[in-house]
């Protein structure tokens, strides 16, 4: 029984990594797929492409890389990844050598300065230095890939997964190919029974050729070619290839609703069909391999799927696998192909202000108690149901594959603040002669920076989302009506105690109708902090100058558009602009100490 486990990698100057990022997956307790999620050229694919390389999946020489993997083309900044893997130890093909991936394998670049001068793995045992401390190479590492269950399989490119073809240079390219052939080469009796299927597929072949026009049309290709080859007497055969390469010429077909008759073969059929084949042959080969424990690595398995279908993709395929014992790691930009409640399995990557590749989440521990029912301890059920409903299902995809999230109260914050940031950027950029089309690039600033705004709809619930911000280390900025007349009470008044019984000791507290409101507003600014917070006093319509009750959004965006519509600080605070990025911080930037090995 064959096993793999990748337990960690880290990666540096390669591509859109800098700085040392570091990884580390569950072990094979968890029962529970890995997503790798983030917005788009966030980092996804490079981290997926350098467990390949660790691997030698996709395989290292000095012709592997290019100056366009050093990270911003700097010929200083030499790639590094190291990964670290368990494995069983396999006999290899000739009976005698073993096949063992246990360590660590590292990416080795050696340049002059200017050029690539060689490229190579570097496999360690887990002991990775001896007596002497110098490194303890595992040899048993060397082309031992072939020897375990590795999968990768690019959902993009779906309909090359399952061409069995060889290319131009003999190799095999999809996941597909490579497992018939891993079959056939190793199927004993099937092997066997080799002679006797060449002499019968001849004989048949003889047979349907015998006194035909085919036959007579090879012959001359026969005659004229030994004619110009100066009377050789060469042979010339035409039937089907080698036994070997026979079953990778075959095609997949299939008859739907029960059409025996009229197969199609399965690349005729559209992505989405083909992604649910692809599907079917993961499953099986989870079934096929059932004393094995595999590795498998999918590229954004829900491309070309409803979302329904990534949803039952996610929970029968991801999931099934994982249950089996089989190590499942994949990207995707899809909030249905994964488990946010249970978020071990799940690495968030972002780009920083250097436009560096950074982990910003990757915890094995269990999600924040914090936010956990009080009776039952589960972080949803029924008796949050109404919260979930309203706050996380609509805005799960936003808030994990953003890099930042505004928390508004109400569906006329939205529009109100969608209006003020867009005017705010039109400021920004009023002298800036390299923008041309300045109304364009207002439009679309939130989305260029990956800033999403979510309604979350009253107080309760902002503790909520605030809660998962932090969990999922996403940067917020909060945006609630203050509860309070201004000389009713003040933000400062409450914001100065440091806890929350301290202010019930005070007559702010003891000597108000409004227990309960101060109760809820101290909680927020404590959850948030006051630096992440900003209040509308008493509500968003006053302080816009909007003086009807009713609480029209076409109004309210009729006044927006109107001459009369200025906004300053009371609606658009100073803090708001930096955390948009249109003030700079001044917050120091740390950095982490890079050692050899990584963990």
């Amino acid at each position: 029984m064959s096993e793999i486990r990748i337990n960690a990698i880290s990666v540096e100057n390669y591509r859109s990594f800098k700085a040392r990022q570091k990884f580390v997956f569950p072990d094979a307790s968890y029962k529970k797929p890995v997503a790798i999620v983030g917005y788009n050229n966030c980092g996804k694919t490079n981290l997926l492409n350098a467990i390949l390389y660790g691997l030698q999946v996709n395989f290292v020489s000095k012709d592997t890389f290019s100056q366009d993997d050093f990270h911003n083309r700097n010929m200083d900044n030499v790639p590094r990844i190291t990964l670290r893997v368990e494995s069983s130890i396999e006999t290899k093909f000739d009976g005698v050598k073993q096949a063992n991936l246990s360590g660590y394998h590292i990416l080795r670049i050696q340049t002059d300065g200017d050029a690539i001068e060689g490229s190579s793995i570097e496999s360690r045992k887990l002991e990775h230095t001896n007596a002497d401390g110098e490194p303890n190479i595992n040899y048993q590492a060397f082309g031992a890939t072939r020897y375990f269950n590795i999968f990768y399989i690019n959902f993009h490119k779906i309909k090359e997964e399952i061409n069995t073809n060889k290319t131009s240079w003999g190799n095999l390219r999809s996941f597909l190919a490579k497992h018939i052939k891993k079959i056939v080469d190793s199927d004993v009796p099937m092997n066997d029974k080799k002679a006797v299927f060449e002499e019968e597929v001849q004989a048949s072949t003889n047979k349907v050729l015998e006194d035909s026009e085919l036959n007579r049309f090879i012959s001359l290709i026969k005659k004229n070619y030994s004619t110009n080859l100066r009377n050789d007497d060469c042979s010339v055969s035409f039937g089907l290839p080698n036994y070997h390469d026979i079953f990778l010429k075959m095609l997949f077909k299939v008859g739907l609703n029960g059409d025996v008759e009229n197969q199609v073969p399965i690349s005729h059929f559209g992505d989405g069909y083909i992604s649910m084949f692809v599907m079917a042959v993961v499953q099986s080969i989870s079934e096929f391999n059932d004393d094995d424990k595999c590795l498998f690595l999918f590229e954004e398995p829900e491309s070309f799927l409803h979302e329904n279908h990534q949803e039952y993709f996610y929970k029968t395929v991801l999931c099934g696998l994982a249950e089996n014992d089989h190590q499942v790691i994949y990207t995707t930009h899809s909030d249905k192909m994964i488990d946010p409640f249970d978020t071990k399995g799940l690495i968030r990557l972002e780009i920083n202000d250097e436009n560096q590749t950074v982990k910003k989440y990757n915890n094995l521990d269990d999600f924040d108690v914090s936010i956990a029912d009080e009776d039952t301890g589960e972080l949803i059920n029924y008796s949050r149901y109404n919260e979930f409903i309203k706050t996380i299902e609509p805005n799960l995809s936003k808030i994990l594959f953003s890099k930042k999230v505004i928390l508004v109260e109400g569906p006329n914050d939205v529009l109100v603040y969608k209006y003020a940031i867009r005017q705010k950027v039109l400021e920004f950029i009023a002298d800036d002669d390299t923008i041309v089309n300045k109304e364009k690039y207002a439009d679309t600033f939130m989305n260029f920076e990956n800033i999403a705004i979510v309604c979350h709809h009253g107080k309760a619930t902002a503790n909520y989302l605030i809660e998962l911000c932090k969990h999922f280390k996403v940067d917020y900025f909060v945006i609630n009506d203050w509860d309070f007349e201004a000389d009713e009470l003040s933000l400062d008044a409450i914001s100065k105690f440091l806890t929350l019984d301290l202010l019930k000791e005070n007559s702010i507290y003891t000597e108000s109708d409004k227990k309960a409101m101060i109760t809820t507003n101290y909680n927020l600014i404590e959850d948030a902090g006051l630096d992440k917070i900003h209040f509308n006093v008493k509500k968003l319509e006053e302080v816009i100058g909007y003086d009807s009750d009713d609480k029209s959004s076409l109004a309210i965006w009729e006044l927006l558009n109107s001459d009369e519509f200025s906004f300053n600080e009371s609606l658009f605070p100073e803090k708001l602009d930096v955390f948009l990025g249109l003030k700079e911080s001044t917050d120091e930037k740390l950095f982490e100490d890079v050692d050899d090995l990584p963990f």
